[in-house]
């Protein structure tokens, strides 16, 4: 986002207090991270039980699949309940200081709009803020907290996969990303001349 990027604006106008988007991020890593836990131990029982060990030795990592099948669900939920709360309350907030500006505002730029055109509008453009911050910023958030975490575990096992693991999440989840934001950027910026 640009300096003057209007949804920067718009989120900062949402003043949602910080501990609630960290619980909001913390269920949400969790969640991810349990889903990542799960995928780990349950590859590593099937692996260790094809070599027919003592039933004892694999009764922790069966237990373990449990609880991080349970606690992934649980911690999905709790996530969407605190992310939506999130939003919602950042949406009352702009939704009102917007009122509150409009009220302000000069008459005569107000009358000139069809009716019901700036209420749609209004309504339009702060819900599209809301999505911003549930359907982008918190998972970016999540995803950022479990790479860091995945990389930092793996790194403690073998440190070239926990740098290449690292590595390959930067690249994923950073360059990429920036290099089809430019290239679409050029494309609209061609298009519009």
């Amino acid at each position: 986002m640009r300096p003057t990027d209007p949804l920067r604006r718009a989120i900062r106008l949402l003043e949602v207090p910080p501990r609630r988007v960290v619980a909001a991020v913390a269920a949400g890593a969790g969640s991810l991270g349990s889903a990542v836990a799960l995928a780990a131990v349950s590859a590593w029982l099937i692996a260790r039980a094809s070599q027919m060990p003592p039933v004892m030795a694999l009764t922790v990592a069966a237990v373990a699949v449990r609880g991080f099948g349970v606690s992934r669900g649980l911690l999905r939920y709790v996530e969407r309940l605190w992310s939506h709360d999130v939003a919602l309350r950042g949406m009352a907030t702009l939704r009102t200081r917007v009122y509150e500006r409009l009220a302000a505002a000069d008459p005569a730029t107000l009358v000139s709009l069809r009716r019901g055109d700036l209420l749609a509008r209004v309504g339009a453009d702060v819900d599209a803020v809301g999505d911003v911050v549930v359907r982008g910023l918190l998972p970016m958030a999540v995803a950022a907290v479990v790479g860091v975490l995945s990389s930092v575990l793996v790194g403690v096992f073998l440190p070239a996969a926990g740098i290449a693991l690292a590595l390959g999440l930067l690249v994923a989840g950073v360059v990429a990303p920036r290099l089809a934001h430019r290239a679409a950027q050029a494309a609209e910026d061609r298009s519009a001349q």
